[in-house]
């Protein structure tokens, strides 16, 4: 109910009025029916104003923004056009008309404003400006803070990245950054899925729960929820718009959202991808050629370095310093530090096996 409430208030108020100017007019030459009969057509142009104000929710915010400049000029303009129902209409359908127009042009405004006007971000409009205005004080050392955002670009988070897990690891890093977007249409599909019957389905939504409540928890930027939905397109396709919409980029690990969204022309940051990239160079069983450079901390270690600079720990390998050998990886062993390669002589390896 409290969703209707200002519609409700709305085809309240064009009753009144549309009843009220009939009955000014009309009601003591034509009787009680024409008040009522102007209160419906009140109502009825109050209708649609709202179906005009379902459609035009949809639109993106710039659009939308001027539409509003577009509706402000437009009652400006009202009064100096007003003439030309003078010319087509009686008194009575003069006022009737200017008044419900301005009224039905009022709450389009008001409504569509209200609606969209959270979706500017104030705070990083006043950044550039200052940005722009220091730079102009400093320039060239502040050449760097007028090209690059100091909130990165907003990322749009799907049902499969939250279930992943993974995201939470790279909040808690900190190299997650920019405005976080959840979706509210993401949000009523994991609480769908919490909710199910379905053993497995209700464990994903809950974990996604947990997921979603951690990761808010964590990670150190702006994480907010967005209303944005549009009816009669599916659920991959409507990501896509909200993406659009906010020049955000697509969070997700699903192969086929991921190629969808590419040809949109949305920057797509898949999980599977990052961790892929991120994938060690050797893995145990690989075959390596290393140059044992010093000793080891332990009994009959040496130690050498791969190209990319990965300590490599080999066994048996002391009395072999400065010599370049064909080694085998053992096993890794990561830390905080970064990766440490353990490897066997290929000899050694090879008596063993």
């Amino acid at each position: 109910m409290k969703k209707y409430t200002f519609q409700i208030i709305l085809l309240v108020i064009s009753f009144v009025l549309g009843s009220s100017i009939f009955y000014y007019f009309y009601y003591s030459s034509k009787g009680i029916s024409w008040v009522i009969g102007g209160g419906i057509l009140g109502v009825g142009l109050a209708l649609i104003t709202i179906y005009l104000e379902n459609k035009i929710r949809q639109l993106p915010l710039l659009k939308v923004l001027g539409g509003v400049l577009g509706l402000i000029l437009g009652l400006g303009l009202a009064k100096l056009i007003s003439s030309i129902f003078e010319i087509f209409t009686t008194r009575v359908w003069q006022v009737f008309l200017y008044v419900m127009s301005a009224l039905g042009l009022s709450y389009l405004g008001i409504m569509l404003f209200s609606k969209k006007i959270e979706e500017i971000r104030f705070s990083e409009f006043l950044e550039r400006i200052g940005e722009r205005f220091f730079s102009k004080l400093s320039y060239p050392v502040n050449t760097l803070s007028r090209k690059f955002s100091r909130k990165g670009v907003p990322k749009v988070i799907d049902t499969s990245a939250i279930i992943d897990g993974r995201l939470v690891d790279l909040a808690r890093t900190g190299w997650l950054e920019g405005p976080i977007l959840l979706p509210r249409i993401i949000l009523e599909e994991i609480q769908l899925l919490a909710d199910s019957t379905d053993p497995v389905k209700r464990s994903r939504g809950r974990r996604a729960l947990e997921l979603l409540n951690e990761l808010k928890e964590v990670f150190k930027g702006e994480f907010r929820i967005v209303e944005q939905d549009y009816k009669n397109l599916q659920t991959d396709e409507k990501l896509i718009k909200i993406c659009q919409e906010f020049s955000a980029k697509l969070i997700t690990t699903d192969y086929n959202l991921n190629k969808l969204s590419k040809l949109y022309g949305i920057e797509v940051l898949n999980i599977n991808e990052l961790f892929l990239a991120l994938r060690p160079t050797v893995k145990p069983g690989d075959l390596v050629r290393v140059q044992i450079v010093k000793e080891g901390k332990e009994r009959e270690q040496g130690v050498g370095y791969l190209e990319d600079g990965t300590m490599v720990v080999v066994e048996n390998a002391r009395h072999l310093v400065g010599e370049t050998l064909e080694v085998v990886v053992s096993h890794l062993l990561h830390s905080h530090s970064g990766r440490i390669v353990f490897a066997q002589l290929k000899e050694v390896k090879s008596f063993n096996a």
